[in-house]
């Protein structure tokens, strides 16, 4: 077994050898790019480590019937409540179908101490009781 000294010494040499194979310096167009929009890759780092909140369809949903119900107390008196009207309804509609697609996926298999649980499996014939107490 090599002891620690020759472990080093070859270890500085392979990264002697291997010094001419660095990356070449950057250009100055490409450092001066990087100086520029350093500061927005760092806001834009900090923004992603944020929790915002996630909107669902019936997020969507409720702002929907909002806008239809503001544009029918209005009255539709002019063209814009009109319009309000059908951007809520076709929000509404929109929402709904999106709602319905995302309940159509498989449900993902499930587990239990770590073991898939099979839905079929009623007990295997087992009373109640038995599987209750875990025999």
């Amino acid at each position: 077994m090599p002891n620690r000294s020759d472990r080093i010494q070859q270890e500085v040499d392979e990264l002697l050898a291997n010094i001419e194979k660095f990356p070449p310096p950057r250009s100055l167009r490409r450092r001066i790019s990087d100086l520029v929009s350093a500061p927005f890759r760092a806001v834009s780092r900090r923004l992603s480590g944020l929790n915002r909140p996630r909107i669902s369809a019936g997020h969507v949903l409720l702002a929907a019937i909002v806008l239809i119900v503001i544009a029918y107390v209005s009255g539709f008196s002019s063209g814009f409540w009109v319009w309000v009207g059908l951007a809520g309804a076709a929000l509404f509609v929109a929402a709904f179908v999106i709602s319905l697609r995302r309940q159509s996926k498989p449900p993902a298999q499930r587990y239990w101490r770590d073991r898939p649980l099979d839905a079929n499996d009623r007990g295997s014939g087992r009373s109640f009781w038995d599987r209750w107490r875990g025999r």
